[in-house]
């Protein structure tokens, strides 16, 4: 269900991006910089307290990169259907986006990314996280979820 709310709403921007009409011909908008302004990108962790209660969600940031192309000022926005959510996943995308470097074409620019925590799969006793990249402005952090400590149950059942 959440990967069909995302799928609409990139749907809904790419509509509108495509909709900038020219004499009945469609023109799409020149992109919005991405991936393609990261020298060395960071990849966020997986938080461990983000596994323990199954939070899933995404945060999308606007990084609004300063003349010296560092990070300067980052937005975030996260969709989640977990209240926790923000709290557990916008600390660890700020920190991978302040220790990441910029290429320094895109200076003063601002620069936009949403990296997409999904679970997966079967829960393990020690999951590990992996992380991959599809430009021009996504970036997934994916796991199984993992086995509940004390009783062998995965979080979600218990709710």
């Amino acid at each position: 269900m959440r990967v069909l709310f995302v799928v609409a709403v990139v749907s809904v921007l790419t509509c509108a991006q495509v909709m900038a009409q020219g004499r009945g011909q469609m023109r799409a908008a020149p992109p919005e910089p991405g991936l393609e302004c990261f020298a060395q990108m960071s990849t966020p962790e997986y938080p461990p307290a983000a596994l323990h209660e199954d939070v899933t969600g995404t945060v999308w940031t606007t990084i609004n990169l300063t003349p010296q192309d560092t990070a300067g000022k980052i937005d975030t926005r996260v969709v989640s259907a977990y209240s926790d959510g923000e709290k557990l996943l916008v600390p660890a995308v700020e920190k991978a986006i302040h220790s990441s470097t910029f290429k320094p074409d895109c200076a003063g620019k601002t620069v936009f990314v949403a990296f997409r925590y999904e679970l997966d799969g079967v829960a393990v006793a020690n999951p590990q996280p992996t992380s991959r990249k599809e430009p021009p402005n996504v970036v997934w952090i994916e796991s199984q979820p993992p086995l509940m400590a004390t009783s062998g149950q995965h979080a979600s059942a218990r709710r």
